[in-house]
């Protein structure tokens, strides 16, 4: 193995699919998430990966850990992860800590952590031991819920582009969103990302909030065991809000249901009983996958599909870029065609996104 550090893409970069990055360093390798998704059967492939000598997981989403059950095939390495990640994963998972803003150590490599204001427990990582590799995994400086810790000086960076090359603000979003939000509405949302979010925004506004048992349930544990995620300020209301939700059910108000595109759980009972009336409005705010119910619903009207933001924009690149004095930096989670588009905005740093690459 080169003594030189070297970072490996394995899926996430060139298209939207599952993260999965390969970093090898100190004569370790570390895989950095194991995902599936977000398209229904979508895997990265580790056949040929080999052995790896530790995971570290970013956040608890699907498309970052999805692929876990993948994990004989890379010689069942230990994993690491936030304290509130951990508990979201598979019952009986052993878990290593790392600090949700702090440093940790992995196998001798140190690795600064901070809030990346997507999810409980998500962090971005800073990798020491002569790689100067960030990697954001999915990271928000928007969410009024999620704290987000400014990203660090680096010289090479693996960023979250879900968005490609878009620069449209939350206030924008909001003020699309708002003739739909004000009457009864169910809005299937990620429990563990943008529901609580959406939630207390309605909630300020003087909404009648609804959750399912999952939403209600995440609501919760952010004013417990994941407090240390939110933003200052925000622990009175969300106390509230957890206590003030009533039962999904009713169409009356905002309802919060899992899992967002409808393929099952509390949102897919709601959508048989809802989707043949007129009311209440039915809005998706995130990504859709292919063939999804959600997706059926959108194409026949009965749905609307307007974002609601949880990965950085255009200006939020730049913003990366110039704080962080990068030199090179890799966008993952996004097409492509929007690598000219990038190269351009985000000159002179090098943006690129070759499958392996030497870092300094």
């Amino acid at each position: 193995m080169s003594e030189q550090a070297v970072l490996k893409i394995i899926s996430g970069v060139g298209a939207k699919g599952p993260a999965c990055f390969l970093l090898e360093a100190q004569g370790k390798r570390l895989m950095l998430d194991l995902g599936y998704g977000p398209q229904p059967g979508l895997w990265p492939n580790v056949d040929d990966v080999g052995r790896v000598d530790a995971l570290l997981l970013s956040h608890s989403h699907k498309d970052h850990i999805g692929g876990l059950s993948l994990m004989p095939k890379i010689g069942n390495p230990p994993i690491y992860a936030t304290e509130i990640t951990a508990k979201r994963l598979p019952a009986g998972t052993k878990v290593n800590p790392l600090p949700l803003k702090g440093r940790g150590d992995v196998l001798g490599i140190p690795v600064d952590t901070g809030r990346n204001g997507h999810a409980p427990g998500g962090i971005w990582m800073r990798f020491h031991g002569g790689t100067g590799l960030l990697y954001t995994g999915d990271y928000s400086s928007e969410s009024a819920l999620y704290a987000f810790d400014p990203l660090p000086k680096s010289r090479t960076i693996l960023f979250d582009c879900s968005y490609g090359d878009d620069d449209t603000p939350l206030d924008e979003r909001l003020k699309a969103l708002a003739p739909h939000l004000a009457g009864d509405v169910l809005l299937p949302a990620p429990a563990d990302g943008r529901g609580p979010d959406i939630a207390l925004h309605l909630y300020r506004a003087g909404q009648t909030i609804r959750f399912d048992d999952a939403t209600r349930e995440a609501v919760r544990d952010l004013t417990g065991f994941a407090r240390a995620c939110l933003r200052d300020g925000v622990d009175a209301d969300l106390a509230q809000l957890a206590e003030s939700a009533l039962p999904a059910g009713e169409p009356s108000g905002a309802t919060f249901s899992t899992p967002a595109d409808g393929a099952g759980g509390a949102t897919a009972k709601l959508f048989e009983q809802w989707e043949n009336a007129s009311q209440p409005a039915l809005v998706f705010t995130g990504y859709i996958p292919p063939g999804a119910p959600a997706e059926r619903l959108v194409k026949e009207g009965r749905g609307a599909f307007l974002r609601w933001n949880v990965h950085p924009r255009m200006s939020d690149h730049l913003t990366m870029v110039r704080t962080t004095g990068a030199a090179t930096v890799i966008p993952a989670f996004c097409d492509r065609k929007f690598l000219p588009a990038l190269q351009a905005a985000l000159k002179p740093a090098n943006v690129t996104m070759d499958q392996v690459l030497p870092l300094v």
